[in-house]
């Protein structure tokens, strides 16, 4: 009896912590950061910065990245506390202005990732994190998930209101027109 009732509830916690992080990785990652990601990556002037950032020694980099990291993850607890107490406009706010900084960190992660996994504690965590992320991407609980909101999403595209949103996203320079 007991462990029917702890499986149904770690079952409904670990739907909810899917939720978040499948709202987090479509709906944020892929929708906003990315973008952002990816024109900080072309632009020219930061293709030179990155030779710059390669070149310092892993100490820096650990220090710089830990301090955009932490940054980053108190804004984004932050944002949440302010939208959970009722504040949704300054903690939607606050949770947007993190995405470039996060974009950022990415960027830097992406870049100095060889330096920083040989700290063998960091290779601990990022290992970790990967591990948690594959199970999580193998879970039964997220693979329903994701197959029904992939049906919601294909529903969506087909309103009206997704072809304004590609023209606001052409007129920001995310994307072209029609594409």
């Amino acid at each position: 009896m007991l462990k029917m009732l702890y499986r149904k509830l770690m079952n409904a916690v670990l739907t909810v912590l899917i939720l978040v992080y499948l709202i987090l990785d479509e709906l944020i990652w892929e929708r906003i950061a990315e973008p952002i990601y990816e024109f900080i990556h072309s632009l020219k002037i930061l293709q030179s910065a990155e030779t710059a950032i390669a070149g310092l020694n892993r100490y820096t980099l650990l220090v710089v990245f830990l301090i955009l990291f932490a940054a980053v993850e108190g804004l984004g607890v932050v944002a949440i506390g302010m939208i959970a107490q009722g504040l949704i406009i300054p903690g939607t706010v606050i949770y947007a202005g993190k995405i470039p900084v996060a974009a950022f960190t990415f960027w830097l992660f992406k870049i100095a990732k060889g330096k920083l996994l040989t700290f063998m504690w960091f290779n601990l965590c990022y290992e970790g994190l990967l591990r948690l992320l594959d199970a999580i991407k193998h879970n039964p609980i997220y693979l329903a998930i994701k197959a029904k909101a992939a049906t919601v999403k294909t529903w969506f595209k087909s309103l009206a209101i997704v072809a304004f949103a590609k023209k606001i996203k052409a007129a920001l320079g995310f994307s072209k027109p029609g594409v």
